[in-house]
């Protein structure tokens, strides 16, 4: 009896994470990218017949490959927009997610530019003013900075643009499957 327990327990554990979304089969994905697509602006674009997988690649200047199938291939262009040299595209993953296929992408770069990205404006100088000329404000047992006094707050570094033409940097992800909607997920940081 303990078996048939143990048998319908794995059995609802497995049924609940399959319905949760907890489950994810990896997709089969063919891809191609580069630096310099006519795209100066960022966008995705999916493509699921011959016309507009020839329109993806004519994004990139290139003849399309002969490997769609219609009705057994989708596509997917991912296309950065205009960037300095240096970033590429990174396809991460291709997984199916419940009801739907998954295609998970970064923004690669130089690393001084993409530190840049992700740090934050430096804090506003505080400035020091009276607020009451009372002999309070002035005792040396304050603690306020003396007036004209400067914080003492360490500069950050200075983001250094990459030097040379930019670019716009693409990816062309060919999917095997074409029974499911596709969802495509930028990944900002890491």
């Amino acid at each position: 009896m303990s078996q048939v327990k143990l048998l319908c327990l794995t059995l609802l554990v497995a049924l609940a994470s399959v319905t949760t979304g907890a489950w994810a089969q990896t997709i089969e994905i063919r891809q191609w990218q580069g630096t310099n697509a006519f795209m100066r602006q960022p966008e995705q674009v999916t493509a699921s017949t011959m016309a507009e997988w020839r329109s993806l690649w004519a994004r990139v200047g290139a003849r399309a490959p002969d490997v769609f199938e219609p009705g057994r291939t989708n596509a997917v262009g991912i296309f950065l927009g205009q960037r300095g040299p240096g970033h590429v595209v990174n396809v991460l993953s291709a997984v199916r997610r419940r009801d739907r296929i998954m295609l998970v992408f970064e923004e690669r770069g130089p690393s001084d530019f993409m530190i840049a990205q992700r740090t934050q404006a430096p804090p506003l100088q505080p400035t020091s003013r009276a607020l009451s000329s009372g002999p309070a404000l002035t005792s040396p047992t304050a603690n306020f900075a003396p007036p004209g006094a400067a914080a003492g707050f360490p500069p950050l570094p200075a983001a250094r643009p990459p030097v040379g033409p930019a670019s716009s940097p693409w990816a062309i992800v060919l999917i095997h499957r074409t029974d499911l909607p596709v969802t495509v997920e930028q990944r900002l940081f890491r």
